[in-house]
């Protein structure tokens, strides 16, 4: 997650899928090349094993991947406009939400599994006031990185930061 702008007014974060994108390079290049360089070796083995099948399963799949979950996300917190702008950016189309920031009840971090304890997942939720719950992209991120985009959200918002439970 990047800050791509921070003003008193205005807070705009972005999130790219670095480790999506390299998985599905690698399953539409890596993977075909290799089993190209095995057949040139041992031709035998491509009738033996579906070689092709297996080319053309890692071709589709990693394409599909990257179209489907490869998507950037952009959260735009305007105070001007009092909105929250989502834009999930993807390769074909672009999805735009947009939610007013008077809604946005609490900004926390929440374990998405039962033991609370440090080394379980955390993700960023945004909660309104319906009780709805928006989750923020930031994977790969550490416990305290996502700590601090939850502070950051938070002060932007006028909210007291959030502390970890020891």
């Amino acid at each position: 997650m990047v800050i791509l702008e921070k003003t008193p007014t205005q807070l705009k974060l972005r999130h790219r899928p670095y480790f999506i994108w390299q998985l599905s390079g690698c399953l539409v290049f890596s993977v075909p090349l290799l089993i190209v360089l095995v057949s040139l070796v041992l031709p035998w083995i491509v009738y033996m094993l579906g070689l092709y099948a297996l080319f053309a399963f890692n071709l589709v799949a990693g394409i599909l991947l990257l179209v489907c979950a490869g998507r950037i996300f952009i959260y735009h917190f305007d105070k001007e406009t009092n909105s929250l702008l989502i834009k999930r950016r993807g390769l074909f189309k672009t999805q735009v939400t947009l939610y007013p920031l008077s809604d946005i009840f609490q900004v926390q971090l929440k374990s998405t599994s039962w033991n609370q304890a440090q080394t379980s997942n955390y993700q960023i939720a945004i909660i309104f006031k319906s009780g709805k719950q928006l989750s923020i992209k930031s994977e790969g991120k550490t416990l305290q990185q996502k700590l601090e985009i939850v502070n950051l959200i938070r002060r932007f918002l006028d909210m007291s930061p959030q502390k970890l439970a020891d």
